[in-house]
Formats: structure tokens, C-alpha cells, sequence
């Protein structure tokens, strides 16, 4: 399903690069990546969809695209293919686009300045260009972050996930990214965790970090479901979480939009969590 890309008339302004990165695994990046890539789409503009997760190839599958996957990013930015070529264009959103990572386990195929110089020269196709950037620090990371001009770092409520968010956010100013253009998503919020003081209180979070947090989003049952049906969960326009990942989508493409707030366990929630076990 790889198609040609229209580019159509000729673009005032260059596209915003976001690498989506954490320091762990497991904090739902790639979801997160695949659902504001959609939701932007869904706002009208034209998305570019990378995995840099060399050796994983997760980004197509949660999107149900795998199929239509013949060519990865290491065969573009290497220049063995055209960007027509591995392109996947989403049947069911015409302005969105998907680049798979490659399955090889040498990570050391795609370098830094090759992804910067591909996005580079895709930045007057698109509006928005999203990297899902690898856990962790190494080659993966430098190549994901190496053409970004904004970056979202994902973490959870754990002590690890909250530690990390600082260091991956000094590595990406060191690379050129400003600070202003560094914010964090808290994901997986479970109220009844935090009540039971086995989880970081967002709001607590928010505090110590040294970054804007652009939205706080609860573990949500149907982004579960989504993912194990292939369908980004934005598509389902009832659910929590999608309605978050709209909004945050909408704050990325300059609108002034209040907050989802995570609702907290009351007392009384509580006592009834303690006594239904």
C-alpha cells in the first residue's frame, strides 16, 4: 500500500519534528505515538509516522498496517529506496503515513546524520513528522532525536520512569532541542494505586519534574483493547484516553484547550477499593 506522496502546493513552513522517547520500556511511547499521529490527522493535517525502533517493529502492528510493510526506514534514509517506496499510507486516514522500523538487530545500520538529513528533506511534504524513538539511551535514541525540534518524553508513575525523564530531557537540550520545546506525558495513571500509595501522585510529579507536563492520561481498558485489535483508540471517540489524545494533539497544533483532568479516588472511593478485595 505504499503510495506516491502528494505533496501538493508548496508549504510556508517547515514541518515540527517530534521525537516521542522515554528511558524504559513499557510506558506505552509507540501507543501514544500511533494515536496523536492519528488524531492530527484526524485535525487535517499531514503526518509522518517513524519507527526508530530498530529491531522491534512495533509502530505498523499496533496500527493494523503490517501488511502493506515491504520497506523500513534503514532502507530510506540509507537511500536504498525512495520514501514512495516505504511509505504506508493509512487506509482509513489519506494524510497520514507510516515508515516501519527495520527488524535488524544491527542497530548500528542507520546513523544520526542519515536520519537527519531524510526528515530533513521531508520536512516541506508534512506538518508534523513523529519519531517513536527507542528506551533508553543509546545509537536508537541519538538517531530518533537527531532531526527532532520537540520532543515528548513519556513516563509513568514509578520512581525509575520519573528519574529518567530529567536525564532524557538533559540528552535532548545537549542535542539542540530547547527547552521550551520539551514537555512529558504521564502515562498509565491508576487512581486506586496512587490512593494505596503504590504509585506516584501525578500532581507530585509534576512538581519535582523540571518540565511542562502536557497531559496526564489514566490506564484506560479500551486502549488495551485497541491496541490488541489494531485500531488506534483516538478512532473511538467515546473513550477516555482518546479524548486526551485529541486534546493534546490540539495543544501541539497551537490551540488554547483546558485540561482532562484524571479524577482522583475520593475517601470513600477508597474504602470501597480496600473492602472489595
Amino acid at each position: 500500500m505504499s503510495q506516491q506522496l502528494d505533496k501538493g502546493a508548496p508549504k510556508d513552513r517547515y514541518a515540527k519534528v517530534y521525537a516521542i522517547a522515554s528511558g524504559k520500556g513499557g510506558v506505552g511511547k509507540t501507543t501514544i505515538c500511533a494515536n496523536l499521529g492519528m488524531a492530527l490527522s484526524l485535525l487535517g493535517r499531514k503526518v509522518l509516522l517513524i519507527d526508530g525502533d530498530i529491531g522491534l517493529k512495533n509502530l505498523d502492528v499496533i496500527m493494523g498496517l503490517e501488511e502493506y510493510s515491504t520497506h523500513d526506514i534503514v532502507d530510506c534514509a540509507s537511500g536504498k529506496v525512495k520514501f514512495s517506496a516505504a511509505a504506508i499510507q493509512d487506509p482509513r486516514v489519506s494524510s497520514l503515513f507510516v515508515i516501519a522500523a527495520s527488524q535488524s538487530l544491527d542497530k548500528s545500520h542507520l546513523t544520526p546524520k542519515q536520519m537527519g538529513l531524510f526528515c530533513h528533506e521531508l520536512m516541506k511534504d508534512f506538518d508534523y513528522i513523529l519519531i517513536d524513538a527507542p528506551a533508553g539511551i543509546e545509537n536508537g535514541f541519538a538517531c530518533a532525536i537527531a532531526p527532532a525540534t520537540h520532543a515528548l518524553i513519556v513516563t509513568t508513575p514509578e520512581h525509575a520512569s520519573l528519574r529518567n525523564a530529567d536525564r532524557i530531557a538533559g540528552l535532548m537540550e545537549a542535542n539542540g532541542i530547547l527547552p521550551k520545546n520539551i514537555s512529558v506525558i504521564i502515562n498509565k495513571i491508576e487512581a486506586h494505586l496512587i490512593a494505596d500509595s503504590i504509585a506516584l501522585d501525578p500532581d507530585d510529579m509534576q512538581k519535582t519534574l523540571a518540565l511542562p507536563v502536557t497531559a496526564q492520561i489514566p490506564f484506560d481498558y479500551d486502549v488495551t483493547a485497541s491496541n490488541f485489535k489494531k485500531r488506534p483508540v483516538v478512532l473511538n471517540g467515546r473513550s477516555l484516553a482518546a479524548k486526551i489524545f485529541v486534546n493534546i494533539a490540539r495543544t501541539i497544533d497551537g490551540e488554547k484547550v483546558e485540561p482532562i483532568v484524571v479524577k482522583k479516588m475520593s475517601f470513600i472511593d477508597r474504602l470501597l477499593n480496600i473492602f472489595s478485595r
